[in-house]
């Protein structure tokens, strides 16, 4: 077959010094394992045989070029960006069964072709998203790693103004989600303890309510009131919303709190 060609120096700085990181035949094993996880009904039985054998979910399918920092679950994440992800967390319930650790590939991250699967699970946020963070929570993923997962999650809806009118469904929903998700983090003792940033933006220090309880994401009811925001009359924000969370079987306010307002600034 001869000597690789890279296409560019760029290419060739960035994933020369990764080359003999798998061998031959763990890369072999990996393409299978990518194949079968991408194709339109999924043997889950043959998935998991490639895992027994050895196959790395954050591993690459080639040896050379950038194909050698393209890790299979973050492809696998990204796709469902697009096509949707009811595989996400079965995928994932696998991977996990087999000790993929995601705060520690032997590829390292390169903050470009190859990043935390976590970023990538924060652009596409549905149920099956959720369900697939509580996985990693529950196998006590780094608050690094959680980070990576919110910066994308909620950073862009903190970020960026709401193009369409003060009602939209749309951006109402994605807001939910990750008010969902961030709720459920806080549900974890190990993240809220470790994470300063997480307890402010929740408002913890002047909210009484068990937050083990918000483990259930979906036994709450998520209103936003966008009055404070500064174009709250024609175009939301998040930033600068009020977010009040009521119990659903009870009906009872349980939580309340601005992004980025402090609680003299809305109560």
């Amino acid at each position: 077959m001869g000597e690789y060609q890279y296409v560019s120096d760029y290419e060739r700085e960035h994933t020369q010094k990764y080359v003999g990181a798998y061998t031959p035949e763990e890369i072999e094993l990996n393409k299978k394992l990518y194949e079968e996880c991408f194709k339109e009904v999924i043997d889950f039985e043959k998935v998991e045989d490639f895992l027994k054998q050895g196959a790395d979910p954050l591993g690459p399918t080639e040896g050379y070029g950038w194909g050698l920092l393209e890790h299979i679950y973050g492809e696998i994440v990204s796709e469902a960006q697009f096509e949707g992800n009811a595989h996400l967390p079965q995928l994932t319930e696998l991977f996990l069964k087999y000790n993929m650790d995601v705060d520690h590939p032997r590829v390292p991250y390169d903050g470009g072709n190859s990043i935390n699967p976590l970023w990538e699970l924060g652009l596409c946020l549905n149920e099956n998203s959720i369900i697939t963070l509580k996985m990693f929570l529950d196998r006590g993923v780094s608050v690094d790693s959680f980070d990576q997962f919110w910066s994308t999650a909620m950073g862009d809806l903190i970020d960026v103004e709401c193009g369409d009118p003060v009602g939209n469904e749309f951006w109402n929903e994605a807001c939910t989600l990750s008010l969902k998700a961030t709720m459920l983090a806080a549900s974890y003792d190990y993240l809220l303890n470790a994470n300063e940033h997480l307890r402010k933006f929740i408002g913890y220090s002047y909210n009484s309510y068990d937050t083990h309880k918000f483990r259930d994401w979906n036994a709450f009811l998520y209103e936003l009131d966008t009055s404070h925001c500064k174009r709250y009359s024609s175009h939301p924000e998040l930033y600068k919303s009020v977010v009040t969370i009521y119990e659903i079987e009870s009906g009872e306010e349980v939580w309340k709190f601005g992004v980025y307002l402090d609680e003299s600034e809305f109560r």
